[in-house]
């Protein structure tokens, strides 16, 4: 709009200096005409004169010829009287004869000799003796003389001149009238041609400055009212039509004070009678909040801001915005911040921010930090420089402004003083701000000298472990020294016991009794026995040593080869299986078929009795954890005796009832552990017994547990 009024304003300074060039043309030619004129009627007036004049020296000339005839007649008495009329009608004969311009005649001197003739005839009659008789008889003689028509033929002479003037004249004025219509036509087509264009763009500016505005009036997200000197609504747009839920058409016409409560509502008229004659202004120009009610009596503030409108009729134009979800949220932000300081105060850690002046000093401070120092006051810890609470002179040149928390290290452990001389060592993190060319560093400090104590006895804690894992490396490796032993040294003479008792029983058996011979199956089931359990003690080792390695594991498949290697070749025993489908985990292939093999093994040997048996495995879900179970019917046990079924060579039923080592449940418990899950028992005596285990996936693995 700005750029549209500059352009209106120099189109009409051209305009203004074009126009006054043409005035002053216009005023060039009409002077000119002026001019022109008055040398034309100029002409006309002397014309008129010298036919005046001419009729005038007419009229004498028949004056002095009238003069004559009476002198000739008269007494003597008046003839002096008349004489003197003689004289002076040759006196105003020969002014008018020298007044009056000679004819372009063809013989103008004739007439000059007559007039000079017939005045001196005047003359010499007015003179009087002896010539005055015939002075006077000349005089009568030229008025009826040639004299005469020579003066008419003059005096139409200069009724031609006049005509000829006069014609002149209306013909210039006629061609100065149609050259003044053609002026004026043309200085009204170049007037009003641009007037017209320049008054067109300024109603196509106006329209598209009214529609503009209606666009802002309509589309305005604030509410828009204006009033009229009255209070009385004029108009009401659809922002405001929300705001107050109330039609346009409804509250124009309608006063103000219906948006207002009270005592707004009272005080309004009064107000506005003050302003309209006194013209003060208390809102005028003004940003405030106020209170509105709705069409349905609700109060609600907005925020009004009033201008007034000083043009043929004063109006007032009122913005209103909605304020309470600004109100709201302010309250909001004031609770967070309620909330903030509440956290700030309660935190046990401290909370500064330091000013990076000379000498730097802590402007902010939570209670925390005011306890940290051994502080009576705020005011105490805020006025103390920086520079004595460090007692390390390398940590002085923190908070300078040279001092960058980024390169420099942000988490540091300092040795600090308080204001009571303790010393103590805290953990200080902090950033760097600027905020108008000042530094700042807004950061927290915690008391770490506990932390300092029990790092320093963990350090020694860590010190003795690693002399443990020493130690207990050399404690592995002489019990793989030993499992060597074991495996080849102690093999050697039990197969050495075993084939040369059984030598004896194959070879020499008709020389020893009945009892000999028992004896030895004896020494070779003990050295049998022996050995089995010199085997398991070496699995049992090698369980704890081996290398755990990962892969998804078929359990139901597995059970099934580990139920076929069971029954093959088992005819007289008669077991139902019953394995559940789909039954994965994530395990060391090797050592879960080890788990399953001695559980299912366990299974099978103590059904043996039952020609009914049952084995079973499948999977439970038990507070959110998958659990893998085998099950059966068989002999089952004392849940008295329970927590002896994971140890080493622990039996709870006789060798004769069922064989084994006691080695096979604490290898399963020693494969579930290692793998981070753990593995549980539960039976029944004469009604069978329940193991399950818990394999968890790798994040979940637990290493305290193996």
């Amino acid at each position: 709009m700005a750029n549209t009024d500059l352009s209106s304003e120099r189109t009409l300074r051209r305009m203004t200096r074009a126009h006054g060039g043409v005035i002053v043309i216009l005023g060039a030619l009409a002077l000119l005409i002026h001019v022109t004129l008055a040398d034309r009627i100029g002409a006309i007036r002397a014309d008129a004169h010298l036919i005046n004049r001419a009729g005038l020296e007419r009229m004498h000339l028949q004056r002095s010829a009238l003069l004559a005839m009476r002198l000739a007649d008269a007494p003597f008495t008046k003839r002096p009287a008349l004489r003197a009329a003689l004289r002076r009608q040759a006196h105003i004969m020969w002014r008018l004869w020298r007044s009056l311009p000679p004819l372009r005649a063809s013989r103008p001197g004739q007439l000059t000799a007559r007039l000079a003739a017939f005045v001196g005839a005047l003359r010499a009659a007015a003179r009087g003796g002896g010539h005055a008789a015939a002075s006077l008889k000349t005089v009568v003689a030229a008025a009826d003389g040639p004299l005469v028509p020579a003066l008419n033929r003059r005096v139409l002479a200069y009724q031609h001149a006049a005509d000829r003037d006069n014609t002149d004249l209306a013909v210039f004025a006629r061609d100065q009238f149609f050259l003044m219509v053609s002026a004026l036509g043309a200085l009204t087509l170049f007037i009003f041609m641009p007037l017209w264009r320049l008054m067109r763009a300024e109603i196509r500016k106006m329209n598209d400055l009214i529609a503009y505005n209606r666009t802002l009036f309509e589309a305005a997200p604030d509410g828009i009212v204006v009033i009229d000197e009255g209070g009385i609504i004029e108009a009401f747009n659809p922002a405001a039509e929300v705001l107050f839920g109330r039609a346009a058409e409804d509250v124009r016409g309608q006063c103000i004070e219906l948006l207002m409560p009270e005592p707004d509502r009272s005080q309004h008229a009064g107000y506005l009678r003050r302003h309209l004659e006194t013209g003060e202004r208390r809102i005028i120009g003004q940003l405030r909040e106020v209170t509105a009610v709705r069409q349905d009596g609700t109060l609600f503030p907005v925020e009004l801001s009033v201008g007034s409108i000083d043009g043929g009729r004063r109006r007032f134009v009122g913005l209103l915005r909605d304020l309470t979800a600004r109100n709201a949220a302010e309250r909001a932000l004031e609770l967070v911040h309620q909330r903030y300081q509440a956290l700030v105060a309660n935190i046990s850690a401290g909370i500064f921010r330091v000013e990076a002046a000379n000498p730097a000093r802590f402007v902010e401070v939570n209670p925390a930090m005011l306890t940290l120092f051994d502080a009576p006051e705020r005011e105490a810890l805020l006025a103390q420089p920086l520079a004595t609470l460090f007692v390390r002179d390398e940590d002085r040149v923190i908070f300078s402004e040279q001092w960058d928390p980024v390169t420099l290290g942000a988490d540091r452990e300092v040795l600090l003083r308080t204001l009571q001389g303790r010393e103590f060592w805290a953990l200080l993190s902090a950033v760097r701000k600027r905020d108008a060319g000042q530094v700042y560093f807004d950061g927290f400090m915690e008391d770490v000298t506990e932390r300092r104590k029990a790092a320093e006895a963990l350090s020694a804690l860590n010190r003795d472990l690693r002399q443990r894992i020493i130690d207990l490396d050399v404690a592995n490796k002489e019990l793989e020294a030993f499992s060597y032993s074991v495996s080849h040294d102690l093999r050697a003479p039990l197969r050495s016991i075993d084939g040369f008792s059984q030598a004896l029983l194959e070879d020499y058996a008709d020389l020893v009794d009945a009892t000999g011979r028992d004896y030895l199956s004896r020494v070779r089931a003990a050295s049998q026995k022996m050995a089995q359990l010199i085997d398991d003690i070496l699995q049992l080792s090698r369980v704890s040593r081996a290398r755990l390695v990962r892969s998804p594991v078929d359990l139901s498949a597995m059970a099934y080869e580990i139920a076929d290697t069971l029954t093959a070749g088992k005819t007289h025993r008669d077991v139902e299986w019953r394995i559940e489908a789909g039954l994965g985990v994530m395990a060391d292939a090797v050592l879960i078929r080890q788990v399953l093999t001695n559980l299912l093994a366990n299974a099978w040997k103590f059904t043996s009795k039952r020609t009914d048996a049952v084995i079973e495995v499948g999977q439970v879900s038990r507070e959110g954890v998958r659990e893998i179970f085998v099950r059966d019917n068989g002999a089952g046990f004392d849940m008295t005796y329970a927590d002896r079924l994971f140890g080493v060579f622990q039996r709870l039923h006789a060798s004769h009832d069922f064989e084994g080592t006691g080695i096979g449940l604490a290898i399963v418990q020693r494969i579930v552990r290692r793998h981070g899950g753990d593995v549980r028992a539960h039976g029944e005596v004469g009604k069978g017994a329940r193991f399950s285990f818990t394999i968890p996936n790798e994040g979940d693995f637990d290493a305290s547990r193996t």
